[in-house]
């Protein structure tokens, strides 16, 4: 493991260095990649000798990405993480670091696992699951949606639903009918199964919050939804991240066509 002292630099959406450090992260690199496109976020780069080795960078949405090239000692960055003051909830990248963070923590995190990222190109897309009744999400879609993200979050994340916001709920299901991003599968007003277009850009397509209603389950719906929606990507290439021991979820997104890529750590915090 690399010995260095750690300085930072504040991140700048057009640097080249920030945008080859994204690209070359891999699979949780292409949040980032896509956020630079857009301007959002917020962070800054690792340097070592004024030499890039990383960066973090904080989503709008309470999202922390840490990227590193190499290996560096986890102290310094989650030091500088910290220093920040920047907020954020849940966090993405190397076990290491995300190791201290947890560890640092006032209260239990609500997750700490490891999480497996899948991607594919369209053209290997499972052709054969590919179907013509995947539609956009409808306002009559909303109340169904609200209780798919409800039961997905509890089961996946251990978020109580209780603790949702149903305005916020209502609000992000709104958007995301109103651009287009979430994907379902299933009759007007009452789909069987869903998921979400989280980012897009020059990075990739990351799909997001698969989930099928539990009366639905052991039709294929997931792969069939996931295999559509890689084929009809204009995206180079289309990923997703699951928990490392939802075998039953990555089995279907392998039906669909995807492959393991890589692998990083998951912290949410209460």
């Amino acid at each position: 493991m690399a010995h260095f002292a750690l300085s930072t630099r504040t991140l700048v959406p057009e640097d080249p260095q920030v945008h080859a450090l994204a690209d070359a992260a891999g699979v949780h690199g292409v949040y980032v990649r896509n956020a630079l496109e857009l301007g959002e976020g917020d962070g800054f780069l690792l340097l070592e000798r004024n030499a890039p080795r990383g960066l973090c960078w904080f989503g709008p949405r309470g999202n922390l990405i840490v990227v590193v090239h190499g290996e560096v000692e986890a102290v310094p960055v989650a030091d500088a993480i910290q220093r920040t003051r920047l907020p954020w909830r849940i966090a993405m990248g190397p076990a290491a670091i995300l190791d201290v963070l947890r560890d640092r923590t006032v209260t239990r995190p609500l997750l700490h696992r490891d999480q497996v990222y899948y991607a594919c190109r369209p053209e290997a897309a499972v052709r054969e699951l590919v179907r013509d009744d995947v539609r956009p999400a409808q306002r009559a879609d909303r109340d169904r949606l609200g209780q798919a993200t409800l039961l997905l979050n509890q089961s996946d994340l251990n978020i109580d639903p209780a603790r949702v916001d149903r305005r916020w709920l209502r609000d992000s299901i709104d958007e995301r009918i109103e651009d287009g991003s979430t994907r379902v599968l299933g009759p007007i007003g009452a789909p069987e199964c869903k998921l979400d277009f989280g980012s897009d850009g020059p990075g990739g397509l990351m799909i997001e919050g698969v989930f099928t209603f539990p009366a639905a389950r052991g039709r294929g719906l997931a792969s069939a939804l996931v295999a559509t929606c890689i084929a009809e990507a204009a995206s180079h290439r289309v990923c997703l991240h699951v928990g490392e021991h939802n075998l039953p979820a990555r089995a279907a997104y392998e039906r669909a066509g995807m492959v393991e890529v890589d692998r990083c750590r998951l912290l949410l915090l209460a």
